[in-house]
C-alpha cells in the first residue's frame, strides 16, 4: 500500500504513542500490532520504517513469526512481500517448523484459544467442508500457530490487528474472545483496539465496536471470575512478602 498523496498516514500517531510510553508491554504491542498491519496492508513502507525498532523490540524470530502467521489471513502474496522487505535488511533466523504431531498440537492450542466455544467451532468447519477443519487444526493451530517466537497472547494481538485492517469482523469476534481467554487484560485490550481503531474501514468500525460489545457482555462471568482469581493471586503474593 504505497501513500502517493499528502493525506496523512493513519498510523502517523503511532510515533507520538512510542515516544510518550515508557511500558515495555505497551511498546511491545505497538510492534506486534504494526507489523501485522503492515504485512496484511503490504504496506512496505511502514513495514521498513518500523523494522528496526521492531527486530530490536521483538528479536528476528519475533518479527518472522507476526509475518509468518499472518500466511493464515492476508494469503501467500502478502507474506512473500512482507519476508522479501525482512530480508534486505535482515538475515533468517534460526528458527524452523518444529516436527511434531501437528493434529495434536493444533487441537490443543485451539481449545484453549476458543474454550467452550470448540465444539461447536468444530461442527461449523465440518458443516462447510470437513477438509477445512482439518486444514485449520492441524496447519492453521498445529502448523503455524504453535511455533515458538511468540507467546499466544502476542498471537492473538497481531491476528486481531490483521482482521482490524481487514475489515474481517466474524473473524474478529472469534479472535476477540481467544485474546481475553489467553489472558489479555480488559485495559490492554481496549488500549490496543482504540490505539489501532483508525485502521478500520469507517464503514466497518460500528460493526467493530458493537462486536467488542457483545464479547464483553457475553464473557462477563469469565471475566469477572479471572478478575477475582487474579486479586487473590496478588494478595497471597502480598501476606508472602
Amino acid at each position: 500500500m504505497q501513500n502517493l498523496d499528502k493525506t496523512p498516514h493513519p498510523l502517523s500517531h503511532l510515533d507520538q504513542v512510542w515516544e510518550e510510553t515508557d511500558q515495555e508491554t505497551t511498546k511491545r504491542m505497538l510492534l506486534l500490532a504494526t507489523v501485522s498491519i503492515a504485512t496484511s496492508t503490504n504496506d512496505q513502507d511502514l513495514l521498513q520504517k518500523w523494522l528496526p525498532q521492531a527486530v530490536q523490540g521483538l528479536g528476528i524470530q519475533g518479527v518472522e513469526e507476526i509475518i509468518l502467521q499472518t500466511l493464515l489471513f492476508v494469503g501467500f502474496p502478502k507474506t512473500i512481500e512482507a519476508l522479501v522487505t525482512l530480508r534486505r535488511h535482515y538475515p533468517a533466523s534460526d528458527s524452523r517448523d518444529p516436527s511434531n504431531d501437528r493434529w495434536k498440537a493444533g487441537l490443543d492450542l485451539s481449545r484453549k484459544v476458543y474454550g467452550p466455544h470448540h465444539e461447536k467451532l468444530l461442527m461449523h468447519m465440518d458443516q462447510l467442508h470437513p477438509d477445512l477443519t482439518r486444514w485449520m487444526i492441524e496447519d492453521g493451530y498445529g502448523r503455524v500457530l504453535s511455533r515458538p517466537g511468540l507467546t499466544l497472547q502476542e498471537r492473538e494481538l497481531a491476528v486481531l490487528a490483521a482482521l482490524m485492517s481487514t475489515g474481517m469482523v466474524s473473524q474478529f469476534r472469534a479472535h476477540f474472545r481467544a485474546a481475553l481467554y489467553s489472558g489479555i487484560s480488559q485495559v490492554d485490550i481496549v488500549w490496543f483496539t482504540n490505539t489501532f481503531n483508525c485502521i478500520i474501514a469507517a464503514e466497518h468500525r460500528i460493526a467493530f465496536k458493537e462486536t467488542m460489545q457483545r464479547v464483553f457482555a457475553d464473557e462477563i462471568d469469565f471475566l469477572a471470575s479471572r478478575d477475582a482469581e487474579s486479586e487473590a493471586i496478588n494478595r497471597n503474593n502480598s501476606v508472602g512478602e
